[in-house]
């Protein structure tokens, strides 16, 4: 969701930067950034600050969500998934928490696409462990040979390839050309309306 279909991401990094002034005192580091993005930011805050993870969260979080309404879907994102829709099924996977991922999919128009979400809370593990993209396959009711897995972030294509899934790295919106064909994703898409293209060759027909 966050840096695949909503530019969710920036604001994340604000609300990080502000709690990580008010609460410590210093900067946000660049490196601490980059290993944030895509992860259960509250889990990971509290295991690198025991003392301060949980108020530097709660600063973090109370930012993002006065502002959160002016959170955009990518261009090209919607139509996408429009179109997606009308041959596959989709489900949603994030490492952010339930009441984030419905209300923003919500606020701009695109939880209807989606059969289910596996949120943060739903599973022990996160991306990049596979754990919750293999619980969305459950619910599913489908094999993994059957699915693909699009996200924007390594631990996206991991997690996806952990799993027995066809894995597309999307660098349409957050994600990085670079840092994501290190990872080996069996395809990279530059926009998201060649996504169906691609769906369509590796499934040999529409679903």
């Amino acid at each position: 969701m966050d840096g695949t279909l909503l530019d969710s991401e920036s604001l994340s990094t604000k609300s990080t930067e502000l709690a990580f002034q008010e609460v410590l005192g210093r900067k946000l580091t660049g490196d601490e950034n980059s290993r944030l993005i895509g992860r259960p930011v509250e889990k990971v805050l509290k295991n690198w600050f025991p003392d301060d993870g949980t108020e530097i969260y709660r600063v973090g979080a109370k930012h993002f969500e006065t502002m959160v309404d002016e959170v955009a879907p990518f261009p090209g994102v919607k139509d996408m998934l429009q179109l997606t829709a009308e041959h596959y099924r989709m489900a949603l996977v994030t490492s952010s928490q339930r009441k984030y991922a419905e209300k923003m999919l919500r606020l701009t128009g695109m939880r209807g696409y989606f059969e289910f979400i596996v949120a943060q809370e739903d599973t022990v593990y996160q991306k990049p462990d596979p754990e919750p993209v293999l619980m969305a396959i459950r619910r599913l009711g489908l094999s993994s040979n059957q699915c693909v897995f699009v996200g924007d972030q390594p631990y996206d294509i991991t997690a996806g390839r952990e799993a027995g899934l066809i894995t597309v790295g999307a660098v349409w919106g957050s994600g990085d050309m670079e840092t994501l064909s290190y990872y080996h994703p069996d395809k990279i898409i530059h926009d998201p309306h060649l996504l169906i293209e691609f769906l369509e060759s590796v499934s040999g027909k529409k679903q």
